[in-house]
């Protein structure tokens, strides 16, 4: 211990004596332990932790699946046969996402709101803090009229009151009792605010409306694949006794985990936590390089030391715990990064990229990696300078002084490797990033099929509840429509079941009359849009065939639809279809259920809008227009286009709707520019981040190879002296030092290909019309590579053409 504390005290010293190596290696330090810390902090909460769950491997989520496979939504009647004959389940709970108009306040709000069925929080192992969840029965008809909620949501409103128990509150204009309070933690961490029973009413009772999702816990000792099993053997009987609207659909059973990391972030994390990675390698190899070069100044001591009966043993050690020194230290300032970088990254991360339920802190995990890989960081770096600084020769050693005079060949070529090293590593880094940054400004160009200069949207939510009849409901959208017409300023307004770039909105199997007749349960399905005759005006979308819809498509006149250009050309390839019928089934105003058949006669075909994100494949997306007047339902959403700037109206739009109706909720009003910016959001991110870590690689590989050209020049002073005394020129000299610098850059890019290429393998899936090879892309890297590589010997090349031959001779 003695010993131990003699080295500590020794190498703070010595590291007093040198405080410009000291500031850049723990700088260095500093910034690839941050970087790593606060990637490991996300990787760790989404990753790594244990669930809050305790019974998490026996959590499921519950769907139906079409017979093309993939996943859909849950009918009523094909869940309430699931709740009373399956047996691998302990508890199942339907559950619908969705939000609620909180009247009777100052100012009406949308809340998050989810309808469960009574166990529920049985699946999801919850107990109020006050209060209680739901009674067996509580999801039947006239006993729903309760609700629990989270606590975030009981602290804000409520100031945490506990007589908030009994108190009503007025949901989309109805009353419901309070009845519990969730405990906080993992029940606030998602959106929902409230959860109330979710009960299925006479018009609900279907087979063919697929509308909500469910989730379970498996009974112990059963498996998921058991639970398929039993549960696609269900979806058979089900499928025989109701071939209609059940031929060929199946049961979708996915853990709990699975659904709640998808493979877009966790392959997202896996790649940021590998940059992070490549950087802190990268700084290693500087640290290796300047420590190396350090103990040369330090023979002379060394050798001393070894002279009056040091072993090398305690040499080597003191050597390490100096590294040990700096990278626990550089850990320490590290930390201080960390907790500021993942700070900004959670304040910038687009919202919903942590999932719910999981919680990203620095904690004592997060310190338990910092000290770990510090130490491996200073072992690392220190490990192989030390074994090398402590075997000089000792007798030219004490009498050159400490002129590097026993380090040959294999210390210049250790130090080059080190460089090309940090190269290939900063070349792989820069080309991911490059693949990500290209394919991110392509999904800025994608062609959308609409206009969205001074374009605002708004959700208009409306109870299915509200409204008597499809009547009053349409007059009642006439008259916002109207009112947000007459504000100053506006051109244009309309009105949609879906916003674009917000996805399909609902999705319908349809029939072609005079094609081949398909099953109901097999037909294809297309994107079924319900939109005022202005929509297509107001958002520029370009007519190539027919007519728009427009005012004369009401109730009672010849159903009318508009088709998108995909769905005209994968189903009518060779004909016109202006004049074609569609067979779709009716979506029953206020209801989930699916009427008669209605004959959609095709007026006209459009160009494709983008109903999905910036950077989704739009490759299947079909799609029908018609007018919400013809085929009424309650979820609308307002496009506004303004004469001007539309920021400046979004304030008389809310007051021309609140004059229409105070209590009606305007919700998320935003720009359709926005809307652009957010569908983009995570890939922007990501592609930001890995920028930052590759210009980080970038700056390091460039002082790594300034490092060693520039003690190269030191090393040959005596060698270009004599060349300039033999007549060599400037030029000569510089290109010397230069071709030194570029061998091992080009053999660092070299090396540096095959790790591209495997990392441009593993982010193909991240990257929109960019080919995983991009010849552009990876030329483009080299060459900034190559000149920063020219940029860093440019100082070493002046120093060495402004050697004295005279000064050189004398130099050894």
């Amino acid at each position: 211990m003695n010993e131990i504390l003699q080295d500590l005290r020794f190498g703070l010293r010595t590291l007093f004596k040198s405080p410009g190596f000291a500031i850049v290696a723990l700088a260095t330090v500093a910034v690839g332990i941050g970087a790593n810390a606060a990637i490991f902090s996300i990787v760790d909460g989404v990753l790594l932790k244990p669930s809050p769950f305790k019974e998490v491997d026996r959590m499921v989520r519950v769907l139906e699946k079409p017979p093309g496979g993939g996943r859909n939504g849950i009918s009523t009647l094909n869940y309430l046969d699931w709740e009373k004959q399956d047996t691998v389940f302990e508890y199942i709970a339907a559950q619908r996402w969705g939000s609620v108009s909180l009247t009777g306040v100052e100012t009406p709000v949308q809340v998050q709101c989810e309808q469960v069925r009574v166990h529920f929080f049985d699946v999801f192992q919850g107990i109020p803090r006050i209060g209680r969840a739901f009674l067996p029965g509580e999801d039947d008809v006239g006993r729903d009229h309760v609700v629990v909620i989270s606590n975030s949501f009981w602290v804000s409103q409520f100031g945490s009151d506990p007589g908030v128990l009994g108190r009503k509150l007025i949901l989309d204009g109805e009353p419901y009792e309070v009845i519990g309070v969730m405990p906080p933690g993992r029940f606030d961490l998602t959106s929902t605010k409230m959860w109330r029973p979710f009960s299925f009413a006479p018009e609900n009772m279907t087979r063919d409306f697929h509308w909500f999702s469910a989730w379970a816990m498996l009974k112990k000792g059963v498996s998921i694949e058991q639970a398929r099993t039993q549960m696609d053997a269900l979806a058979i009987r089900i499928a025989h006794d109701y071939p209609k609207s059940n031929k060929g659909w199946g049961v979708a059973i996915d853990s709990f985990n699975s659904i709640l990391v998808g493979d877009d972030l966790r392959n997202s994390l896996y790649l940021l936590m590998g940059a992070v990675g490549m950087v802190l390698l990268i700084a290693c190899a500087n640290l290796a390089n300047l420590t190396l070069a350090r103990g040369i100044s330090r023979e002379r001591e060394v050798a001393i030391r070894a002279a009056i009966g040091a072993g090398r043993g305690r040499l080597v050690r003191q050597f390490i715990t100096e590294s040990l020194i700096l990278s626990v230290a550089g850990g320490a300032l590290g930390l201080l990064l960390a907790y500021a970088g993942l700070a900004v990254m959670k304040a910038t991360m687009p919202q919903g990229t942590i999932p719910p339920n999981l919680e990203v802190t620095m904690d004592g995990r997060v310190l338990l990696f910092v000290l770990v890989l510090s130490v491996l960081t200073g072992v690392l770096f220190g490990i192989v300078p030390a074994f090398k600084a402590t075997r000089p020769n000792l007798t030219s050693s004490i009498r050159q002084g400490g002129g590097g005079a026993s380090y040959g060949l294999s210390s210049r070529r250790f130090r080059a490797a080190l460089v090309v090293a940090e190269v290939a590593l900063a070349f792989v880094l820069l080309t991911g990033s490059g693949l990500l940054i290209r394919s991110f400004f392509r999904m800025q160009t994608v062609e959308t099929g609409f206009d969205s200069t001074n374009v605002v949207t708004a959700y208009l939510p409306i109870s299915d509840r509200r409204f008597a009849s499809a009547a009053e409901f349409k007059l009642y959208l006439h008259r916002i429509t109207e009112a947000v017409a007459a504000v100053p300023g506006v051109r244009d307004v309309a009105l949609t079941t879906a916003l674009p770039l917000q996805g399909w909105g609902y999705g319908m199997p349809f029939q072609i009359v005079g094609a081949k007749a398909l099953d109901a349960a097999n037909r294809p399905d297309c994107f079924f849009k319900m939109v005022g005759p202005s929509y297509f005006r107001t958002l520029g979308i370009r007519l190539t065939k027919g007519r728009f819809l427009d005012e004369h498509d009401i109730k009672g006149a010849p159903p009318a639809a508009v088709i998108n250009e995909t769905m005209a050309k994968k189903f009518f390839a060779n004909e016109n279809p202006v004049g074609k019928r569609i067979l779709v089934e009716e979506i029953a105003y206020a209801a989930t259920k699916l009427g008669p058949e209605i004959p959609w006669e095709v007026v006209g075909v459009v160009a494709d809008e983008k109903v999905e994100s910036l950077g989704s494949d739009d490759s299947y997306n079909p799609g029908m227009y018609v007018t919400t007047d013809q085929s009424p339902v309650t979820d609308q959403a307002l496009v506004v286009r303004g004469q001007t700037n539309s920021t400046l109206i979004q304030r008389s739009i809310r007051d021309a709707i609140h004059g229409v109706d105070k209590d009606q909720v305007v919700d998320s009003m935003k720009t359709l520019d926005q809307i652009k910016v957010e569908s983009v959001a995570g890939e922007r991110f990501r592609s930001i981040l890995m920028g930052v870590f590759a210009g980080v690689a970038l700056l390091l590989a460039a002082i790594g190879l300034y490092g060693v050209i520039s003690y190269s020049v030191v090393q040959r002073t005596r060698e270009i002296g004599i060349r300039a005394a033999l007549g060599a020129s400037p030029a000569s000299i510089r290109g010397l030092v230069v071709r030194s610098a570029m061998t091992l850059t080009i053999l660092g890019l070299v090396l540096g290909v095959a790790g591209a290429l495997a990392l441009a393998q593993f982010i193909s899936s991240m990257l929109f019309n960019t080919g995983k090879f991009d010849p552009a892309t990876f030329a483009a890297v080299a060459a900034v590579l190559a000149l920063v590589a020219l940029l860093a010997c440019l100082i070493p090349a002046r120093r060495a053409m402004s050697v004295n031959p005279i000064v050189a001779l004398r130099y050894e």
